[in-house]
């Protein structure tokens, strides 16, 4: 046996502790900026690439992004229904809905026998310029997330990091922002201010306050924007065009500002979401010419914001690097107004067929119901009702899969505990969607539309697996980023991990997507 001598021992100890420093590998980049455009279904840039504004010395808009940049034109969301929730959970999160339990919008809270929203949280209000805001939903932040983001990873290790998240809508910027992000804000169009949550900070900071007091002195001017006429500023209808685009950007620019993003110690993250390109589409479909021209001004908008962007960060572009990508898709639609392939089903059809069938096979319901709620054709049983009637979900199944599956618009019929407990997980690729989409939140019974039927709360939506509600476009740009059109299908899920490889981080804990070693240098 070798012996120390305790007097070597203790000196050396100290010698050791006395030397050790933090160390770091200097970050790649001053600054990254996640851009996802709602609703970008995968073909607008390539239908629309010849009328892009082309590169140059300064850069550019999408065109700027595809040329320079790792461009895969098909990336998959993958979901059982790709909606704004579940996209923006699942970007920076790397995480599939049955992890990071975002599965949907809206579901149905069996505890507290209500609606459930996404970004919901009633013990965190909502602030504005003048204190809290009313809002339909009480109270937003991430607590329903049971997931972290690549800017959580950054600051769990003690990156100095600053990390802001910037969108029209609140569950796309609570949702990329993550839990730790030293701002999120998004738009509340009713008072037509810009606005954020007790969760993040007790009073609205001055650089938002200022803005939303320009709002104010300008709401009412009006404008014209492709087929619609006399738009006014701050109107739902402002939300739906290019001026809600460059709304986001002065804010995001305004936020960059105040934080010195791309200036600090270590990389910053601007996360940016363009709402508006999917306010419009719901309206007017993927083929009406409106959002063709939508697609342009975002596209010079986009160039203008990396032009400010440049002239903010010391080192320019080639100290930044961007991930450009969508939420989720949208169906095909005829123009002008024959809006869908198949058909729009009014989901108020379906609680009087689910309670016909049921009282048919089990009797009379105790409380006066069987259902509870269909959100989203997501069917959730009441729990009372079936327990007083000695049933399960998976007995329901039979007779109401018999009952929907003659329904003109019905593909598969499942129960949510026969795939997430009795693991009898569907063949091909339904099951795969629905393994990685359902959680315990889901409803009882789902219900899956054949292709291009969809619900009728608006003139087009998007909620299925299908190619065109699940394939967006992604791009990375960056000095450590192959330039190229990448053919293969990638999965969005791999953002995530193939951001914090490049940043020098653990992926996010609910990570499963994997690293793109084929586009990094």
């Amino acid at each position: 046996m070798i012996k120390i001598s305790k007097a070597f021992l203790v000196p050396a100890l100290l010698l050791g502790l006395s030397s050790v420093r933090e160390v770091r590998a200097e970050a790649p980049y001053r600054l990254g900026v996640v851009l996802v455009v709602d609703q970008f279904r995968a073909d607008y840039l390539m239908r629309f690439k010849d009328r892009l504004k082309k590169s140059g010395p300064s850069g550019g808009g999408f065109r700027f992004l595809m040329e320079k940049g790792a461009y895969f034109p098909l990336a998959d969301h993958g979901l059982l229904q790709n909606m704004t929730g579940p996209g923006h959970a699942t970007i920076l999160s790397g995480s599939y809905p049955y992890r990071n339990l975002i599965s949907q919008n809206n579901w149905y809270d069996r505890e507290l026998g209500r609606d459930q929203y996404c970004v919901q949280d009633d013990a965190h209000k909502v602030i504005g310029s003048e204190g809290v805001v009313t809002v339909a939903r009480s109270g937003i932040s991430p607590r329903n997330f049971n997931a972290t983001t690549v800017g959580d990873e950054l600051k769990n290790v003690n990156r100095p990091s600053r990390v802001v998240s910037v969108a029209l809508k609140d569950r796309a910027s609570v949702l990329l922002g993550g839990k730790r992000p030293d701002a999120a804000l998004w738009f509340h169009d009713k008072t037509c201010q810009w606005v954020s949550s007790e969760y993040y900070l007790k009073t609205l900071p001055g650089y938002v306050v200022k803005r939303n007091e320009a709002l104010k002195a300008d709401a009412g001017r009006t404008f014209d924007f492709a087929s619609l006429k006399g738009v006014k500023q701050c109107s739902k209808q402002a939300l739906q065009t290019p001026w809600g685009v460059e709304e986001t950007f002065r804010m995001a620019l305004a936020a960059m500002e105040e934080f010195k993003l791309g200036r600090g110690k270590d990389v910053d993250l601007l996360l940016v979401s363009l709402s508006s390109h999917d306010y419009l589409g719901h309206h007017f479909g993927p083929n009406h010419p409106n959002l063709e021209e939508m697609t342009l001004a975002e596209d010079k908008l986009i160039a203008d914001f990396f032009a400010a962007i440049s002239a903010k960060v010391p080192g320019g572009m080639k100290d930044v690097f961007i991930v450009l990508t969508g939420d989720h898709g949208i169906p095909p639609a005829r123009i002008p107004d024959d809006y869908a392939l198949g058909e729009r089903i009014p989901e108020n059809e379906l609680p009087d067929l689910v309670e016909k069938v049921m009282t048919e096979s089990f009797g009379k319901p105790k409380g006066g119901h069987w259902v509870d709620a269909i959100p989203e054709f997501q069917l959730y049983l009441n729990r009372a009702a079936m327990k007083s009637a000695g049933i399960t979900p998976r007995d329901a199944l039979k007779p109401l899969r018999e009952a929907l599956l003659k329904e003109r618009y019905v593909d598969q019929v499942w129960a949510r505990d026969e795939i997430l407990f009795d693991r009898k997980i569907p063949p091909g690729e339904y099951g795969v969607v629905a393994d990685r989409t359902l959680s315990t939140r889901s409803g009882d019974i789902l219900i899956v539309l054949k292709p291009f039927f969809q619900s009728d709360a608006y003139p087009l939506t998007h909620m299925t697996m299908y190619s065109y509600d699940r394939y967006v476009p992604l791009v990375f740009y960056g000095k450590t980023f192959r330039p190229g059109v990448y053919r293969q299908i990638v999965n969005i899920v791999d953002i995530a991990p193939t951001l914090t490889q490049v940043l020098g981080v653990i992926p996010p804990a609910q990570s499963e997507g994997r690293v793109l070693t084929e586009i990094l240098r």
